[in-house]
This record gives C-alpha cells, structure tokens and sequence, in this order.
C-alpha cells in the first residue's frame, strides 16, 4: 500500500496501456497505489486481442495478454519495426463461476478459505463436462455426467446458461488450451466444426450461450439472480470472489477437486515451463500430480517496448519501469487478496531485467525481502508459487526464496515501510484488516476506471466504444453486454 493519502506531484510522463481483463482487477489496484506517489498509468480492460493491436498500431504504451503475439501479428509488427518483450505480471486461475440454487432455494456454494477448504455443497467438474458445458454437448444440470461428478448434491435449475465471451480474450485462450490438452476429444470436435483451434480468443458461439465483453460483464451475468440462475461462466477467480459468489471445483491429475486459491495455482505453476521470451509451457501445469493443484492456472503478460524501440519517450519509460517495479514488489502482497497468487523469485528477477531494457528506466532494486517486499522473497513462505523449471535465468544465477537473497534481511514487520530503490516509491505493508479489503476496493477502481486522455487511443477506439461499452449502460435485461 502506498504511503500518503493525496497525490503527489506528477512524476515522469503518464502511460498509456490496454488490453486483458483477466487481470485488470489486479493491475488497476496497481496503478490506482502507484498513483498516490504521482505517476500515472492508465489502463483500459478492452480484452487481450484488442490490447496486442493496439500496441501494434502504437496507440499504447504498453498491452496485458494471457497469449503471445501470433503469427499474423508477428509479421505486422516487423512490417512496422515494432520491438517488444514479454514480462510476466501475476498468475491466477480461470475459474468457472455459477450461479446455481438447492430446492430449498439456498444458493449453492460459498467462498472457500485461503487454503480451498469450502464448508458447504458446490460444483464439482472436470475437463470433460467443462469442455461440453461450453461447447454445446450439455444442456441440462440433471445431465447424468454432471450428477456423477456430484453425488449427493441436487440443483434447483435445469437449464444451463453458458456465458462465453464476445470479444478477443486471453481468458478465451486459456481456457481452449485447457480443453485442448485436458478434453481433447470435445475440444476438437468443436474447434474443427467453428475454425478455432486453440488458443482461440474469440470463442464461437453456439446454442442458447450468452456473449458478454469482457470479464466484469461476464460476472455480471452471472451474479444476477433474476438473468443468471442457471448460468456458468469463464473468469478470474477474483471476478467471482469479489461478488461473493462461488466457482466450481476443478478435477485435477490426482483425482480431486480444488479451488483457484493462491496456494493451489502456486502447486500447479511449480510444473510450467518458460521459454527463453518468457512466454509460457502449461502442460504440465494441467497434469500437476499433487492433490491440492489446481489445473488451469497460468501467468499473465505484460508487453512493453525495448531499447530497440525507437522514439519511445524515456519519460514514459521512468514510469513503466518504476511501476513494473511496484508490480514485482510490494505489488505482489495484494495478489492473493485480489484472487491471484504471487510471482516466484526467478521471475522478479525476470521483470528486473525486463525494466532494464526499457528506454528511461529507474534503478532496479536489490533481490531480497528488505528491497523488494514479495512475499515469495521469505525464506518460510508456503503460499505462492516455486520458480517453474526451465526458467529463464540472469546472468546464469537466480536468488530463490531459500537462498541468500530472502535471508539478507529479516522481513519488516506491519508498521514497517520499506524503500524500494534510489528515489523511488515507499511502500507500507499491509494488515489483515487492509488486507481483506483490498478486494473491493480493486472492483470499485476498475468499475470507475477514467478512459486514457491519450487522443490516438480515443479515437481508435471510438467503434469498440460504441459495439461494446456503450451497451454497459443499458439494462443487461435487454439481452446486451459491457465492456470487461
């Protein structure tokens, strides 16, 4: 959390950024902390696919994906002699989202503990009812597949409303990797038959499925009792914790059910492989033996320019720089309260050397807990994910949480604030109270999120404003949806 409670005086030159909504509820609590020390980031949730092209077109400063550039968008930016570099930003987990009731009329489900216990009924599925839930193949909660995977639990609804969505989503990508790998045989079918193999950003549609823009209207939906009893959706975990409403529980390898908690994405995450880009390998991670693992957790990117990334304004890189510091950091505190889990050692030291190939950027800050106040930097934490195997490495080392970067200071307690680098931000850490409010005061921030002041940006955007955010304002009775 950011000392002071009133801005500071403007520092650097304000940047501008588009793209995933699977993790904007996360980088809008970062740029809203960040704000209070003067420098300012805009940040607009316009989905994964929209934020890569405009960064293409160079209307942002920097864009947030779950996936890559792909080849079509490889060969537009070397048309144009665009460089950029992928750096990982948090991880999280896609979860299923529902809105289902007992007979009784109690609603099905409840939040579970840091640790994924649940004290009540909920959803169970696996990859297979998943796949077919969101592709058409089943239609009705009393399907015999479902009831198998949930024994003893009896579901008021009968129809099930898929909730997909209608824009370019990283979210929409991850979720087809998953089904590629995990249900091949229903994914397949379906990629074939839609021409969508994975990663597929724009999710085809089919039978009754509801479209929405954008995470936040696809909770939305969901969380509303009068449209949404019946309904599933596909969304960060935090979408769904932060309206107090439940998420399934996910089959994994071992043969349990857990949930996207910060601790079981960690377990999962301690299997994928990174290549030399950082982009992510997240088969392994799907087929994580351990018990409490949660399969379908991944990273997130941020994709920003690099010393070869000519006329970018260095002020501009003082501030991208200074805040990817922040993300890495004292930022990574408020991953498991916002529903994500935090970064391991190796990759801080991965964002470190991202932010030193970007024009005008600050001094990085040394690898250990006193600097860089990140959980996973405590030679005990348990919470958060190891550095996946095959990570890329800086100059052939890496601090781990057990080396001597976590042991060179002994982590500050609550009332502590900690300096991240020469002239930058001071942080102070959090209690559980602030903690635990975190939450919705990010889904209040990235509701009332201001559109950039940049004009480029406005102006192309301006037919994506009207397709898709406009109808945020009209009543989601007449069958419309926002933007996420």
């Amino acid at each position: 959390m950011i000392l002071g409670s009133t801005p500071a005086a403007a520092l650097g030159t304000p940047v501008q950024g588009a793209g995933s909504t699977w993790v904007q509820i996360a980088l809008d609590q970062w740029r809203a902390d960040i704000a209070k020390q003067g420098y300012s980031v805009n940040y607009q949730g316009v989905g994964s696919s929209a934020g890569r092209s405009f960064y293409i077109q160079g209307q942002v400063d920097f864009a947030a994906s779950e996936i890559p550039f792909q080849p079509d968008e490889v060969k537009q930016l070397n048309s144009v002699g665009k460089h950029w570099q992928y750096l990982p930003d948090v991880a999280g987990g896609t979860s299923l989202m529902y809105n289902l009731h007992a007979p009784d009329g109690s609603r099905i489900g409840c939040i579970p503990d840091q640790h994924g216990a649940t004290n009540c009924p909920h959803l169970q599925l696996d990859a297979d009812a998943a796949g077919k839930i969101f592709t058409g193949g089943i239609t009705r909660w009393q399907d015999p597949e479902i009831q198998a995977l949930n024994p003893g639990l009896t579901i008021k609804e009968t129809r099930i409303q898929p909730v997909i969505r209608s824009d370019g989503s990283g979210t929409s990508a991850q979720f087809s990797l998953f089904l590629a790998d995990q249900a091949p045989s229903v994914w397949n079918a379906f990629a074939q038959a839609n021409g969508c193999p994975a990663p597929c950003s724009q999710w085809p549609q089919f039978g009754s499925a509801y479209s929405a823009s954008g995470s936040d209207s696809v909770a939305n939906f969901v969380s509303n009792d009068s449209l949404g009893s019946g309904a599933i959706g596909y969304v960060e975990a935090g979408y769904a914790y932060g309206r107090g409403f439940p998420v399934g529980s996910l089959h994994n390898a071992s043969g349990g059910f857990t949930q996207p908690v910060s601790a079981n994405i960690a377990t999962a995450l301690r299997h994928a492989t990174l290549n030399a880009d950082l982009t992510q390998n997240l088969t392994a991670s799907y087929r994580a033996p351990e018990p409490t693992a949660y399969a379908m957790s991944s990273y997130s990117y941020m994709i920003t320019p690099t010393m070869q990334s000519s006329g970018f304004d260095p002020g501009k890189g003082l501030v991208l720089g200074t805040w990817i510091i922040y993300i890495a950091c004292a930022g990574q505190r408020e991953a498991a309260p916002l529903g994500y889990s935090p970064l391991p050692p190796n990759l801080i030291q991965a964002d470190f050397d991202a932010v030193n190939r970007i024009p005008g950027h600050p001094v990085t800050p040394p690898l250990d807990y006193a600097h860089c106040p990140n959980p996973t930097l405590v030679s005990d934490y348990g919470g958060g994910p190891r550095a996946p195997t095959n990570a890329p490495r800086s100059g052939g080392t890496v601090q781990t949480a057990s080396g001597p970067a976590a042991t060179a200071a002994a982590a500050p307690t609550a009332a502590e604030s900690i300096k991240l680098g020469p002239g930058q931000v001071l942080v102070q850490l959090l209690n559980a109270a602030q903690r635990s409010a975190i939450l919705a005061r990010a889904l209040d921030i990235a509701r009332r999120a201001v559109p950039p002041a940049s004009t480029p940006l406005f102006l192309s955007a301006l037919a994506l404003l009207l397709l898709v955010f406009v109808p945020i304002l009209s009543d989601v009775g007449r069958g419309k949806s926002g933007r996420g």
